[in-house]
């Protein structure tokens, strides 16, 4: 080949490179377009069947929700439910948990009681992502859809197995509070004078924080410290001070709450919290053993290893972004919000130490901080700067985490059905006008953490007036016992998702119509004794029911009709 010819073909060769280079160029952003679409199609299908979960079985394995059924119904029929106001008064007012009950009351309008909690769960699964996505979006200026598989991976854990809707639709509440309050807290620094802006934010915060008040008290109170914590950890310090006056509604609603709560019991109820909210702390084990909680709902080992996945991801992108905010500068808004985040974290973390794990009837009071130091960390993570690998991890790995985790969940509810069979049949040998001890000896599953057989009783409450004996007494509820509720005259440690007196007679039978039991479904007989005064009504699958013929009429069902009653 000539010289001439050789050069000729390094020019073409040269120019086509050149084309292929500028076809790639001009691709790029097209690729980038269709990912990007494509991962919005994924999470919203995601989302969706996640949504599904609740609405796809029978039996449902979330531990509170039956109870949540029952008491929508009670609460919905009251006026016109003279046996149930005979053993419990009715007091709703304003404070944490009014939006699940005026959710619920809507709900069980439209779909009745066990729709009802049914869309209450739904709730906390569509939100959380989206929550995490706004987050982002706000924050970073980000528009893609890899936080959002994280988020929905952490609406699915133990919480949600508990059946704890209320305060993980706080938990997404509290991230979109706590975003808009970053957004004016940085509006806020340096600023001499209100611009149109500030205003609009510093409105939007005193909206949002009654909200976040009455999605759940729980959340508020750690939005409140947070809040405090914001304003020190990061730029102009006295004027974002300042901006704490946005919280003054919110504040004083909750004040009001409080002091109204505290004050004596309703009218003809019996006051049944004094002194019983001592604090429970557990050891250093089982503290640290909470860790795993934020994913964990089966005992397939899955969710947990996607946890632990999520924690090393977050973890790492941690890291990197302590490191890159050290050395950026705070003229950056991005670095104030990331410090700011960074020490909520932290402070999230020494609470989550500190804290006991109940106080009184509130349980799981340090276990419910640990997803919301994965999410607030989720918030702070800088994109910009961690390693190409955990990019892909958050873009990428996430989507497959997140599928795992659905699709274990969807099995393991497969397999609950038959552990719960039986529990339509028995349940709908009780009549109305009953009062029903509830006795779950074994309210565990084969398949999910959790307890999740421990307030079936009150599925008899969705559809017809009851008595049960485990009713929460506090304003979540808004019920409160009458002199005359048997509830009243249970041994003082009765539990029934942890119950220490397992012999029948130690309970007063007399005070109740019909005794239900859980076992184990294989279970031929029960593990203990049977007083004489119970008559087996029905047994089916691991439910024992049974028919108290010492039954009798207490005083509270000789009082005079509701209208009449204090």
């Amino acid at each position: 080949m000539t010289t001439e010819a050789s050069s000729a073909h390094r020019a073409l060769r040269a120019a086509e490179a050149r084309l292929a280079a500028n076809v790639a160029t001009l691709a790029s952003p097209w690729r980038a377009a269709r990912s990007n679409v494509l991962g919005w199609v994924g999470l919203g299908a995601a989302i969706l069947a996640g949504a599904l979960l609740f609405w796809s079985f029978d039996a449902l394995p979330f531990m509170d929700l039956p109870a949540h059924a029952g008491l929508i119904a009670m609460r919905h029929r009251w006026g016109a439910s003279p046996f149930e106001q005979q053993y419990f008064v009715y007091a709703p007012h304003l404070g944490p948990y009014s939006l699940f009950r005026g959710l619920g009351e809507l709900f069980d309008r439209a779909l009745g009681p066990v729709g009802a909690v049914r869309a209450l769960a739904t709730l906390p699964v569509v939100a959380t992502p989206l929550a995490l996505v706004f987050a982002r979006r706000r924050l970073h200026g980000e528009v893609t859809p890899g936080f959002g598989y994280v988020g929905l991976l952490l609406s699915f854990g133990l919480m949600t197995l508990f059946g704890f809707a209320s305060y993980l639709l706080g938990e997404a509440c509290l991230v979109v509070t706590l975003t808009l309050w970053l957004e004016l807290l940085v509006a806020a620094d340096g600023a001499s004078r209100p611009t149109a802006r500030l205003l609009r934010l510093e409105v939007a915060v005193a909206v949002a924080a009654p909200l976040l008040f009455v999605a759940h008290g729980h959340a508020f109170v750690l939005f409140l410290v947070l809040a405090v914590v914001t304003c020190v950890a990061a730029g102009d310090r006295p004027r974002r001070l300042v901006r704490l006056r946005a919280l003054v509604p919110a504040v004083a609603l909750a004040a009001g709450a409080a002091w109204e709560e505290s004050s004596s019991a309703p009218t003809g109820a019996v006051a049944v919290s004094a002194g019983k909210m001592a604090p429970f702390f557990e050891g250093v084990l089982d503290k640290l053993s909470l860790l795993a909680t934020p994913t964990l709902m089966t005992k397939s080992g899955v969710d947990l290893a996607a946890g632990l996945a999520v924690w090393a991801g977050l973890l790492f992108g941690l890291a990197a972004t302590v490191r890159a905010s050290l050395a950026s500068s705070q003229a950056d808004p991005r670095v104030r919000h990331t410090r700011a985040l960074l020490a909520c974290v932290v402070t999230l973390a020494v609470l989550f130490l500190a804290l006991p794990h109940a106080v009184g009837w509130f349980g799981f009071v340090d276990g419910r901080l640990v997803p919301l130091v994965m999410l607030v960390g989720l918030m702070a993570v800088r994109v910009d700067a961690v390693s190409p690998w955990l990019r892909f991890g958050f873009d990428r790995l996430a989507i497959v985490l997140a599928a795992a985790v659905l699709v274990v969940n969807y099995v393991a509810s497969y397999r609950f059905q038959d552990e719960a069979r039986g529990w339509r049949e028995v349940l709908q040998a009780i009549p109305a006008g009953s009062r029903i001890l509830n006795l779950p000896l074994d309210p565990n599953s084969e398949v999910f953490t959790g307890h999740p057989f421990v307030h079936y009783d009150k599925l008899v409450l969705a559809d017809r007036p009851a008595v049960v004996s485990d009713v929460w007494f506090h304003q979540g509820t808004a019920l409160y016992p009458r002199p005359g509720n048997p509830a009243l005259r249970l041994p003082a440690d009765y539990l029934s998702s942890d119950l220490h007196v397992t012999d029948l007679s130690a309970y007063p039978l007399e005070d109740w119509d019909y005794v239900l039991v859980r076992t184990r479904p294989e279970a031929a007989s029960l593990p203990l004794p049977v007083p004489a005064s119970l008559r087996l009504v029905d047994h089916r699958g691991g439910w024992w029911l049974f028919k108290e013929t010492r039954s009798v009429v207490s005083l509270a069902s000789l009082a005079s009709p509701a209208s009449r009653l204090p």
